[in-house]
């Protein structure tokens, strides 16, 4: 009786309708462009529950001065579309797509940036750095007020690892003096915690250092020396890219260090070797 009663319960659940039919839309959360060159992005029409309604497809964005289109602007049940944008300037964009089927409306999200470049001045060159503030905006943007307000002059590069990372941006390493023993110290977070799935700890890549995985940062942030990807994805907000010379970092990982203090290890044995003395932005 118990197993008829059993089977009885699963063919009648079976039988219910699985809830109303609708449908998601889905496009990636940011979108680097460069100026005056078509970006192409891909929406993802899933139908849910049987759906199998026609969603019609439109864009608008803030501020004006970016050129979107979309095709087809009608997808019926699952489906792909292709979102086109175009900037003439430097810009951020706020982007909103909408799909609507009937009384069905849904919406998401992306944003659409230009990049930012930042040039590290160091003391054994110079190199340029990608900054995706499509995808990070909050944190490049604190990245980028820091530089502008020259709070990465004269700072140590005070965690170097062979072959892991380097790591800068704490304040009491400015000129090489202070007290060595509170170097890597974090002031309090200021950014929420930016992840984006689309970017990784390669070799080159930029992340922001913090208190504990996932945690948000403040000032300092680490260059992938490797790829880190298993160990650091996920954990620390990826915004950047070393787009030239990648041989500058390289050489300054080859920095003789020391782990004299016990709870700082990892720094240059010479602070005057590993110096950065500036960082100036660019294309704003």
């Amino acid at each position: 009786m118990i197993v008829i009663l059993a089977v009885a319960v699963y063919v009648y659940a079976s039988s219910l309708p699985p809830g109303p039919p609708d449908f998601s839309i889905q496009a990636p959360a940011g979108v680097t462009m460069v100026i005056g060159s078509p970006s192409t992005v891909t929406v993802n029409i899933t139908a849910i529950n049987r759906f199998s309604g026609t969603v019609h497809l439109s864009v608008t964005s803030t501020p004006s001065g970016l050129t979107t289109s979309i095709s087809p602007a009608n997808v019926t049940g699952t489906g792909v579309a292709t979102l086109t944008m175009s900037s003439l300037t430097n810009q951020s964009y706020a982007v909103t797509l909408t799909g609507t089927s009937g009384n069905l409306k849904h919406t998401t999200t992306p944003r659409a940036a230009t990049p930012l470049y930042a040039t590290f001045d160091t003391s054994n060159g110079t190199f340029t750095v990608e900054l995706f503030r499509a995808q990070t905006p909050q944190t490049v943007a604190n990245f980028v007020n820091l530089a502008n307000t020259g709070f990465y002059t004269n700072l140590t590069w005070h965690r170097i690892i062979p072959g892991f990372v380097i790591q800068t941006g704490d304040l009491n390493t400015r000129n090489g003096g202070g007290d060595r023993a509170t170097w890597g110290g974090y002031s309090s977070t200021q950014i929420p915690f930016e992840y984006d799935s689309s970017l990784h700890n390669k070799a080159g890549y930029l992340g922001m250092a913090s208190t504990a995985a996932g945690t948000g940062g403040s000032t300092q942030f680490y260059i992938n020396l490797s790829d880190n990807s298993a160990n650091l994805d996920g954990k620390y907000a990826v915004f950047g890219e070393v787009i030239s010379p990648m041989t500058v970092p390289n050489t300054l990982a080859n920095t003789p260090t020391t782990n004299q203090y016990p709870n700082a290890q990892n720094q240059p044995v010479n602070p005057a070797a590993a110096v950065l003395f500036g960082v100036t932005i660019s294309g704003t």
